[in-house]
């Protein structure tokens, strides 16, 4: 009796040992995937079993499916659940686990067609349980031998399942933050999206406004109403989406961040809401390559058959204030000051070309090169202000 007493103390000893090693190896990552097999591969090998399954329950909709596999050697098989359904199904149903020593002679499970086209033995199927909810459940079998699961392995996968469900739980809350800055990404530029989350806290979620020296630099297509009258709804969401693809490209890779977009125009700014020192020096690379662009986003029309686009641009440099307007209930980053209005109404002068103020003209890089174009009245002006127009070579490649 000693001894059997000194040999479940080792046992158990052992097994605490090998639960801390697991909690630590499963602490090393957050994604899904990952975490998934280092918990198939430790249950594999620690319940000595030949096949394991790890099913999980969809957040959406509640349907069951296997997320990780291992003992089958036919790869069209891992995503397949090959044990006993009824036991899995009764697992998470009621968060209580099932061992059976040998599942074709259980009253529980013997006359179930897995059971019986599988001939199905020793089954161990434990919930995975975090925050009081059912998550899934990990299974492992034994097709060919009975009786090779205890009641104390039971226990112990328990164990191993109640660590994996934290983990699991939180790879698939880092997975859906993940997939939410992606979205967030997709519709604020990533300039704002790092900003915000940078400065805001738990109780600040409201950005006050604070002032930048900027370059604003508006995009707008000439003729563009009656373009649209042209095409089906499809047809003009293509054109727009093949169109934007480019101009965003150019201004992020040139440090741009994407105000908002008005039907066919696009309001760029550069130093908010990160200031920098060669704001207009941005600006002015972006609208070159802007250009260069939409001569080869022309080219591909005309050789689709389809009608070439005229832009008008224009710049302008100021102060403007960069900050959240709205409520808690919808809020927006937006810019407020007169370049962005300058800007604004600079494209919109036709011929389409790329103008820009004084203000801008004045931090032209080497290299760039201008001709004087008639003076406008800008808006928040008492007497017409200089204009220039950026003269622009382009070649075809």
């Amino acid at each position: 009796m000693l001894l059997v007493a000194v040999a479940r103390e080792v046992d158990f000893g052992m097994r605490d040992h090998l639960l801390y090693e697991l909690a630590r190896d499963l602490s090393s990552s957050l994604e899904l995937d990952v975490v998934l097999a280092k918990v198939m591969d430790r249950v594999i090998t620690l319940m000595k079993a030949s096949r394991g399954f790890i099913v999980l329950v969809d957040p959406v909709d509640g349907t069951l499916s296997v997320q990780m596999s291992s003992g089958e050697a036919d790869a069209e098989k891992t995503r397949q659940f090959l044990g006993s359904r009824t036991v899995i199904e009764h697992v998470v149903k009621t968060g209580q686990a099932v061992v059976s020593t040998d599942a074709s002679l259980d009253d529980r499970f013997k006359g179930q067609q897995s059971v019986i086209l599988q001939n199905l033995r020793s089954i161990i199927a434990v919930p995975l349980v975090t925050k009081d909810k059912v998550i899934g459940a990990v299974y492992v079998d034994n097709p060919f031998r009975a009786s090779i699961f205890e009641e104390k392995d039971k226990e112990f996968l328990q164990a191993i399942s109640d660590l994996a469900a934290i983990a699991i739980d939180n790879a698939r809350q880092y997975e859906r933050s993940e997939f939410l800055r992606q979205l967030f990404e997709a519709h604020v530029n990533k300039q704002v999206t790092d900003y915000v989350i940078r400065r805001s806290g738990r109780a600040l979620r409201f950005l006050p406004g604070e002032r930048r020296d900027v370059t604003m630099l508006n995009s707008d297509i000439a003729g563009f109403s009656t373009l649209s009258q042209s095409m089906d709804a499809e047809e003009l969401v293509r054109f727009l989406n093949g169109y934007f693809e480019r101009m965003i490209r150019v201004v992020l890779d040139h440090g741009g961040n994407i105000d908002k977009f008005q039907g066919d125009g696009m309001l760029v700014v550069f130093g908010a809401p990160n200031p920098v020192e060669d704001h207009a020096e941005r600006a002015l690379h972006a609208a070159l390559a802007m250009v260069k662009e939409i001569d080869r986003f022309n080219r591909e029309q005309i050789s689709a058959g389809l009608p070439a686009i005229a832009v008008g641009m224009g710049l302008d440099t100021g102060e403007v204030v960069a900050g959240h307007v709205g409520s808690d209930d919808r809020m927006e980053f937006t810019l407020i000051g007169v370049p962005v209005n300058n800007s604004a109404f600079l494209s919109k002068i036709r011929p389409a070309r790329v103008l820009m103020s004084e203000t801008t003209r004045e931090r032209l890089p080497a290299g760039f090169q201008v001709t004087d174009y008639e003076p406008t009245l800008l808006k928040g002006a008492n007497r017409p202000q200089p204009i220039f127009e950026l003269s622009i070579t382009v070649t075809a490649e």
